[in-house]
């Protein structure tokens, strides 16, 4: 229980203020003083951790045992002064006050005053031990949260709140620790939230936990979620409680931090298909060989961030963002992109995709990662090192496209066709044709282990637009048709 004690000599005032402060804090306990004696006998009795004292109040004699008694203890001091002096100002310095008001006092500012040194006292721990703790005889002990236990006879409200930052745990938990709720707890620290345990009474807690994370947001930028679960009607274990609870916490996975969730139901996931489908796998492959960022800016969208109740299981969702981070991985390993700075990269975003309590912190980052690749591409010296390496960068990039020509990559390249042809034959030993040929079917073959699409999908989306051509190309180049070639892979691969 935080403790104020106000001393005033002016009768009107001090009603004034403690009206304020109670019906602003209810959960604090005032009480007022109006002569010096009284003041110094309830700061030794009361112990107040917040003083409000009228400077003139104290007299010059008694001012050294005023200052013995404030020093031993403690609390925090608001001076009030009509005095708006050097000495007035002096006086509250040598005090140590937190704060010093000029009177005629605004209701607004004193109140903010308060709130801000309370709020520094519960990230100091200065008043936990006089915290309202749930009694001994309740039982609530860390393994009755992975360990089933006996049904409690009372019901209660199990209240998570979890930073979006968990290395600002610790700082939640103790200010947390510190916080003065209305109704008694017992709170737990886990690995990612702190689970709050109450019994079960008519009793706002959702308001209640509103006022905690607006006070807990004028201390700290990191923002947190709150989860309450108030359970069903019937007894149940502390155990079913934090399961359902952690369920409800997840729906921040779509929804967000920021706010207060409640419900008295677990949530149920909507099934969902965690791989992409040959289609999808197609459409992918698309637009990463066009480096069509805007389409993927736009899939990204339809599929992951417009979904409404019931969700998927974020779980599957993860699963379905590695798929796609499985095809560009292959859309690097076509280009060769390899280095400490571009593994880095792709690590931190496949970590990302697994931990990331955000579905739009995840998309974010796979647009920057995919983007990046783009660039890189674009801008890697290797590839420009000659005309005949331009050329070859040119089909690595376009060959899905059925309609290339060695026009077009003559254009790409500014060089005039029958010089291309020939620079080609002289460092690759080849026709424009012949590679274009074999880039194909480098990319289709890979399609064909890697993917479930089927043959005329694979043909098409590597640029032939007549399947019986591709299957005669095929043959040529592997030495067998292509549903020979992924059987045998298959077997290989058993």
């Amino acid at each position: 229980m935080y403790k104020v004690l106000v001393a005033n000599r002016d009768d009107y005032d001090t009603k004034g203020i403690e009206w304020l402060l109670k019906s602003s804090m209810p959960a604090w306990q005032v009480e007022t003083a109006e002569d010096e004696t009284e003041m110094i006998e309830k700061i030794e009795s009361f112990q107040p951790n917040l003083l409000i004292l009228e400077l003139d109040m104290i007299d010059e004699n008694s001012y050294g045992s005023f200052i013995k008694t404030i020093q031993i203890i403690r609390p925090d001091v608001i001076a009030l002064t009509m005095e708006a002096t050097f000495s007035q100002a002096k006086r509250a310095i040598d005090m140590g006050v937190a704060d010093l008001i000029l009177k005629p006092i605004s209701a607004d500012t004193l109140l903010k005053s308060a709130r801000k040194i309370h709020r520094q006292a519960q990230l100091d721990g200065r008043f936990s031990k006089q915290k309202p703790k749930v009694k001994t005889e309740e039982g609530y002990q860390y393994q009755d949260l992975f360990l089933e236990s006996t049904a409690s006879a009372k019901s209660f409200v199990t209240i998570g709140v979890k930073p979006e930052n968990p290395r600002e745990l610790p700082k939640l938990y103790s200010f947390l620790k510190g916080y003065s709720f209305q109704k008694s707890i017992r709170s737990f620290i886990l690995s990612d939230m702190v689970l709050l345990v109450t019994e079960q009474a008519s009793f706002a807690w959702k308001e209640e936990s509103i006022r905690f994370m607006r006070d807990w947001q004028e201390t700290s930028a990191v923002l947190i979620a709150i989860s309450i679960y108030t359970g069903r009607e019937g007894n149940s274990t502390i155990r079913s409680h934090y399961l359902a609870n952690r369920k409800l916490m997840e729906l921040t996975f779509y929804a967000g931090f920021n706010q207060v969730i409640e419900g008295d139901s677990i949530p149920e996931w909507h099934s969902i298909d965690p791989f992409l489908t040959p289609d999808e796998q197609s459409i992918w492959i698309d637009f990463l060989n066009q480096s069509n960022i805007e389409g993927i800016k736009s899939w990204f969208h339809q599929e992951f961030l417009i979904l409404a109740d019931p969700y998927p299981d974020p779980g599957l969702i993860r699963i379905r963002l590695t798929s796609i981070l499985a095809q560009i991985r292959r859309h690097m390993k076509t280009f060769r992109l390899s280095g400490e700075n571009i593994e880095k990269e792709y690590l931190l975003l496949f970590q990302t995709i697994l931990y990331s309590p955000l579905i739009y912190r995840i998309i974010k980052e796979m647009i920057r990662f995919i983007s990046f690749i783009f660039e890189t591409i674009r801008s890697d010296k290797k590839l420009k090192l000659d005309l005949a390496d331009r050329i070859l960068f040119f089909l690595e990039t376009n060959y899905w496209d059925p309609t290339v020509s060695l026009e077009k990559a003559a254009e790409y390249a500014d060089r005039n066709a029958n010089y291309i042809s020939s620079v080609l034959a002289k460092k690759c030993g080849k026709s424009f044709r012949e590679l274009l040929n074999e880039t194909r079917i480098r990319q289709s073959a890979k399609l064909l282990i890697e993917s479930e699409m089927s043959i005329k999908e694979i043909a098409a989306v590597c640029g032939f637009s007549n399947q019986q051509y591709f299957n005669k190309v095929f043959s040529k180049i592997k030495g067998m048709p292509p549903n020979q070639f992924r059987k045998s892979m298959q077997k290989a691969s058993v």
